[in-house]
């Protein structure tokens, strides 16, 4: 905010539910001059709007789906400066009618919010976040914030270039979400699909695990498992891209009112979807990717409440991926065979509609556009407006562009492939902050992972006696009473190795706890202590035991 409020551009990295929209909302706030919020979060933004305007801050939206008259609106409050914040979906940057309507305010701040779809997905499916840093430049370059939950460091420097953000001041809050637990539970050999199916309604079935979200790789999946739980008697609705708008937004508004408490989905749903009692978030199939899978994940627990994330893992699941993959890969002869289609079919002007349905189609014009072959815009009914450029293509740069785009691919099921191992050793909180770059030691406020808790199924969250169950108190531990004179020593100690940070960070209270009673006098007995992993050992193992043998 520091930043914002004195002109500098910034790149923020915080998880889910961490304050990424405080960021930019107070800053807006602070001054009379127009704050732009680019998102491609329809539901979030309209939230959000609607918040700003009941509190008397004036702010307009303009997104695809908007009809005529509500766009107009808008473009009028941002010329006669009745507006102080202008949410906004990428694509609508291609209207030259809106980019003059900006030119005529002085922007205070220029927030990309989902910045992480300039390189994850702007290669692949977003070319609008591509186009970004043209605007910005269009308008002054006024300062800019860039937003994003699942940025790794490698990512966030390629957000920190595509955008040019000029000597950025970068925060980077810690990936830890430590009321949330993550399990993979694996399922192999036979009859794995019915102990896979018990799984979930057994978890599911349960009240503290509910309101849920059930994330499905594919339609037919989506509506199978919506069926299975509703037979098993929890309310449930099934959501993807193949219902009708309307069908999709009764569904979703249902689940957001509480009438419902399960929603099975494919990825569809949950960009922007603001509900933050979920108390379990179940995949069912592996995502594409780490990234997707944390964002996915991380719908759950948002009140700070404990919550838990589990992956439902199948072998099979890896070959669908490999598909994907295999399906999406583009070649240079792909790119330019498509290009010259569109170019067979363009009018005079060199212009023609083009509805990309495969995921290797919106790749190859992704790159097409930025080897300098075509120019995007949307177009009707959700089409894209292709403009094919008489220069040609740079058939080097298309062939590099193929190579990173697969590349890219493999990496991502990688990632995915090593988490959801069922023979992988390591704890899936540490696994999860090293993906994304960030030292510190998980601090759970309940149960870990399935690595250090195995368990063949999950068994309820238990909330401390007395609490209401949106409490986000962990869970209480079994075993003798432990006094405050004994975990005195322990406390001050952990004191000393936070070095300043907040003392969680090295070990909760209920772990303390736990090493009084056991009092371990080696390693191997520490790690069997719930808390404590391979991290915490090499940090502070060694003291810890020397300070209990005294």
């Amino acid at each position: 905010m520091q930043a914002a409020l004195e002109g500098r551009d910034s790149l923020v990295v915080m998880p889910t539910g961490g304050g990424k929209s405080l960021c930019y909302q107070l800053p807006a706030l602070a001054g009379d001059d127009l704050t732009v919020v680019v998102s491609p979060l329809i539901a979030l933004m309209r939230d959000q709007c609607a918040r700003l305007t009941d509190l008397g801050h004036p702010a307009v939206m303009l997104a695809s789906g908007g009809d005529g008259a509500s766009n107009r609106r808008a473009l009028d409050e941002i010329r006669d400066g009745t507006a102080k914040v202008c949410f906004a979906a990428p694509e609508r940057f291609a209207s030259g009618v809106f980019r003059q309507a900006l030119r005529t305010r002085a922007i205070a701040l220029f927030v990309v919010d989902e910045a992480h779809c300039v390189s994850e997905w702007g290669h692949d499916f977003r070319p609008d976040y591509l186009r970004l840093s043209a605007v910005i430049g269009e308008l002054g370059h006024p300062p800019v914030m860039a937003c994003t939950a699942t940025a790794t460091p490698k990512v966030a420097d390629e957000i920190v270039a595509r955008l040019a953000l000029r000597t950025a001041t970068r925060v980077r809050s810690g990936f830890d979400r430590p009321n949330l637990s993550f399990d993979v539970l694996p399922f192999e050999g036979q009859g794995s699909v019915a102990r896979k199916r018990a799984t979930l309604v057994a978890g599911v079935s349960d009240p503290e695990n509910r309101p849920a979200v059930v994330y499905c790789g594919t339609r037919k999946s989506t509506e199978e498992v919506a069926d299975l739980l509703a037979a098993s008697g929890v309310t449930t609705v099934g959501y993807h891209a193949g219902m009708s708008a309307d069908a999709r937004a009764e569904r979703q508004d249902a689940f957001m009112r509480g009438t419902v408490d399960v929603v099975v989905a494919t990825n569809a749903f949950g960009m922007g979807v603001d509900k933050a009692d979920v108390r379990s978030v179940w995949h069912w199939a592996l995502p594409g990717s780490l990234e997707a899978y944390y964002q996915e994940a991380g719908r759950a627990g948002r009140d700070g409440a404990l919550g838990r994330a589990v992956l439902l893992a199948s072998r099979s699941d890896l070959g669908r991926l490999v598909r994907f993959i295999q399906e999406a890969e583009v070649t240079v002869e792909q790119v330019g065979g498509l290009v010259g289609r569109l170019r067979a079919r363009a009018g005079a002007d060199g212009v023609v509609d083009a509805d990309p349905g495969q995921d290797s189609d919106r790749i190859a014009l992704a790159i097409a556009e930025r080897a300098g072959g075509v120019e995007l815009e949307p177009g009707p009914g959700g089409r894209l407006r292709v403009t094919v450029l008489p220069g040609g293509l740079d058939h080097g740069r298309v062939a590099q562009m193929c190579r990173e785009a697969k590349d890219r691919r493999w990496q991502a099921y990688r990632s995915i492939e090593k988490y959801a191992s069922g023979d992988n050793p390591v704890c899936r909180r540490r696994q999860l902050l090293d993906h994304f770059g960030d030292p510190e030691d998980g601090a759970p406020l309940g149960r870990c992972c399935d690595v250090h808790d195995p368990v063949d199924w999950l068994p309820p969250i238990q909330v401390k006696a007395g609490r209401s169950r949106g409490s986000s108190a962990p869970a209480e531990e079994e075993g003798r009473p432990v006094s405050d004179d004994e975990l005195a020593p322990l406390k001050a100690w952990r004191r000393e190795r936070a070095d300043g940070k907040p003392a969680y960070t090295v070990a909760t209270d209920a772990t303390l706890r736990e090493v009084v009673r056991r009092q371990p006098s080696t390693p191997d007995e520490l790690l069997a202590i719930k808390g404590i992993g391979q991290s915490f050992l090499t940090k502070h193992g060694d003291a810890l035991l020397d300070l209990l043998r005294g």
